[in-house]
């Protein structure tokens, strides 16, 4: 088992729903596990998104490895990636990217729209509009289709982002799926069935169900999303990090993923 110890002292925020402090250090962003096992779902996830059109497609995809990180004067877990931003880049979220070229009111408009094929044609329409990717359309719904695919309900447009560099714009790579599988376990205890805990799940940012939110978005761009894995195939990537948890929770943990993915997988293909 691989050991990371950095200090605490590079702790410069948190994510979008609080839950995992992160910070850059020698090219690569750790993040820490706090309310569950968000590190294995960031490792997990890309290694069967490898196993799926995603690349074909032309979109890029982060990878993460489990980390045993000593921050606040304790041994924790989380994960690490490499720093994908090239010289001069940056992140945009798309909900600041609406603040500015739309107005803070933005949702307000879209709040009006009659339904949610309408609502994520906005999105993409004002998107493209003010970047120019002009398959925005088709990227957005990919995202929805693997966040459903894997259970990630923290896709709010806090958490969809575009690469900026000076006034050009491109596609930002797949990453920040930590909130997937489960595991929040604060959120969705371990005592409680999986399956009753899926049936809880809301998708963002429409605030509805994974169904509806990509059988919107397939309305009205396609569908993006194959894959061409198995349970078999989840066996393997998990191996490795369940070991950087409790012997006793190791059981529930594959449990709980292999569950979330086998009832996604079967909503996807409905």
């Amino acid at each position: 088992m691989a050991i990371q110890l950095t200090t605490g002292n590079h702790i410069a925020g948190t994510s979008s729903k609080g839950n995992q402090e992160k910070w850059r250090e020698d090219s690569r962003w750790y993040k820490l596990d706090l309310f569950g096992y968000e590190g294995l779902a960031e490792t997990v996830t890309p290694i069967l998104l490898a196993k799926t059109t995603v690349e074909a497609l032309g979109v890029r995809y982060v990878s993460y490895r489990m980390e045993r990180v000593e921050a606040h004067r304790h041994i924790r877990n989380g994960c690490s990636s490499p720093d994908f931003l090239q010289p001069g880049e940056a992140i945009l979220t798309i909900a600041d990217l609406f603040r500015k070229g739309v107005g803070s009111d933005w949702q307000k408009t879209v709040s009006r729209l009659p339904n949610f094929p309408s609502k994520i044609q906005w999105m993409v329409e004002q998107t493209v509009r003010l970047t120019g990717l002009v398959h925005f359309g088709a990227y957005l719904t990919l995202l929805f289709e693997i966040d459903m695919l894997f259970g990630n309900a923290d896709r709010h447009l806090d958490n969809v982002a575009i690469l900026r560099r000076e006034e050009r714009f491109d596609y930002c790579p797949l990453f920040d799926l930590g909130a997937g599988l489960l595991s929040n376990v604060r959120d969705y205890p371990m005592e409680i069935a999986p399956k009753a805990l899926l049936r809880q799940l809301r998708a963002q940012p429409l605030d509805t169900t994974f169904t509806r939110q990509v059988h919107a978005a397939e309305a009205v761009y396609g569908v993006q999303l194959e894959w061409d894995f198995d349970l078999t195939d989840i066996e393997t990537p998990l191996a490795e990090p369940l070991r950087f948890y409790a012997e006793r929770e190791m059981w529930y943990i594959c449990d709980r993923v292999e569950t979330c993915i086998k009832m996604q997988k079967a909503k996807l293909e409905w």
